[in-house]
């Protein structure tokens, strides 16, 4: 698979740190609960409840007012008893529809869910669908209602994992939604890829795969996950090449979803005027810059946590990152920091 050459590299482009810096709400007695940003995650299977956990707590982490999870009923006392900052919402009932003695009950039961899905959709800035989906039916029946209907309140949608699994089989629910964000890992961008006809082996093509991708889903941002992040919204090119922690371990996926997630809520507060501030930020860059800032962020936890503690590194002691360090990368450097200095000065 090719990564981005010479080329391409000298192309690329990337927000600077005051941008990102500006898309932060200011800490003020001024504004009130619920404008620092409302998440929403919809996953977490029967099977997998640590990852949504992960991606609604580093949303809160970073800064979001209000975190909500959308889960299968199953899963949703797991998830509780992790933390008493997240809401929990068991509105995903697959033990009960699969139990249904008829095809009316079990209908009933989906209309249900969806109406309470809806509930939760009205109260959120940006869904999250995909940590601890899984591939059960149901789950992704969930999944599909709930990116529609946060497509018809012009919502930010972040998807991950088999949330991918959905969009790589039904590209058309996300196609052209330029809200939409895709992070998908090396072998997740492979399948969308072949999904699209995206060569990802052509080393003579002008643009980077990731960007091709985009183009092909007509303006969705894709996050190409990897050595370096690569990030492309089908017109830009950006490449967050920061270090990160060498130890891979399950969950750290997750954490950059929350950190896009309520990077997103910032960029919606910001483009509302929630505060007064001078419009450093085009609107059409707002979501690139975002994305950007997310990622950076990420793998700068992920090196600190790395440092500490090597391979027996977990995905909780990067999301114990996320608070002192955010505090100095946004409190220290100053307004006109660049991207090095914010990070590590």
């Amino acid at each position: 698979m090719t990564t981005l050459n010479q080329r391409q590299k000298e192309a690329a482009t990337m927000p600077t740190y005051p941008e990102y810096r500006s898309l932060v709400p200011p800490l003020s007695a001024s504004l009130y609960k619920g404008q620092g940003g409302r998440v929403c995650i919809l996953g977490g299977s029967s099977d997998y409840t640590g990852a949504p956990y992960f991606s609604a707590m580093s949303a809160l982490r970073l800064g979001a007012d209000l975190s909500h999870v959308i889960c299968d009923e199953d899963a949703a006392t797991a998830i509780k008893s992790y933390s008493p900052d997240l809401i929990v919402h068991p509105h995903i009932k697959i033990r009960a529809a699969n139990a249904a003695q008829d095809k009316k009950t079990s209908n009933d039961i989906w209309a249900h869910t969806f109406d309470e899905i809806n509930s939760v959709l009205k109260r959120i800035h940006v869904l999250v669908v995909g940590p601890g989906l899984s591939r059960d039916k149901g789950m992704l029946q969930s999944a599909k209602h709930a990116i529609e209907v946060a497509r018809e309140q012009d919502m930010p949608i972040v998807i991950d994992a088999d949330g991918l699994f959905l969009i790589q089989d039904e590209p058309e629910i996300i196609r052209g939604y330029k809200k939409a964000v895709l992070t998908p890992n090396l072998v997740e961008f492979g399948r969308l890829c072949n999904a699209m006809n995206v060569d990802t082996e052509d080393e003579e093509a002008e643009q980077p795969a990731v960007q091709r991708l985009s183009q092909a889903l007509e303006g969705v941002i894709i996050i190409q996950k990897g050595k370096s992040d690569v990030i492309s919204d089908g017109q830009k090119v950006q490449v967050v090449d920061s270090a990160g922690g060498l130890k891979r371990s399950g969950g750290q996926g997750d954490i950059l979803t929350g950190l896009v997630a309520t990077s997103l809520a910032w960029g919606l507060a910001y483009e509302k005027e929630v505060w007064q501030h001078t419009h450093p930020v085009k609107k059409e860059d707002v979501a690139m810059t975002a994305c950007f800032g997310a990622c950076v962020i990420n793998r700068e936890c992920s090196r600190l946590a790395f440092e500490k503690h090597k391979r027996a590194l977990q995905s909780s002691d990067v999301l114990a990152e996320i608070g002192p360090f955010f505090h100095l990368f946004y409190q220290k450097p100053r307004q006109k920091a660049t991207w090095a200095e914010a990070i590590y000065g």
